[in-house]
């Protein structure tokens, strides 16, 4: 089974493996221990404002929440709903703190993608 942006260590606890299943997943965020801005910028907001350790999931939402706000700073007039989705569908490049957020054609692209695996007796390897 393959599952993206999973925490297999919640799955693990939850015992969320089927017997017999080994399960791999995969980030497309870069690890959480990268000198990127963006990357020290979500530990810094992590340890400032939150009781809780970096994850990829965590920092997943962070770059999402970067790059909206980005697109909604290169609106110019005011902020609707239709703007929104207009600069949204424009799908402009953005870095992102060093993290560039890209559209190829239709499909999204990254350079950061690492695998983990969840074995069958709940040891995670990657």
């Amino acid at each position: 089974m393959a599952l993206a942006d999973v925490n297999l260590q919640v799955l693990a606890q939850m015992g969320g493996t089927p017997k017999g299943t080994s399960i791999i997943a995969t980030q497309a965020v870069p690890l959480i221990t990268s000198s990127l801005p963006v990357v020290r910028a979500y530990r810094d907001a992590l340890s400032r404002f939150f009781d809780e350790a970096p994850s990829p999931q965590g920092l997943a939402g962070f770059i999402a929440a970067r790059y909206t706000a980005e697109i909604l700073g290169g609106i110019s007039g005011p902020i609707t709903r239709a703007s929104m989705l207009a600069a949204l569908q424009r799908r402009n490049d953005v870095n992102v703190g060093g993290y560039v957020v890209a559209y190829q054609g239709k499909k999204r692209s990254n350079a950061y993608v690492t695998q983990s695996m969840l074995t069958q007796d709940g040891r995670i390897i990657g």
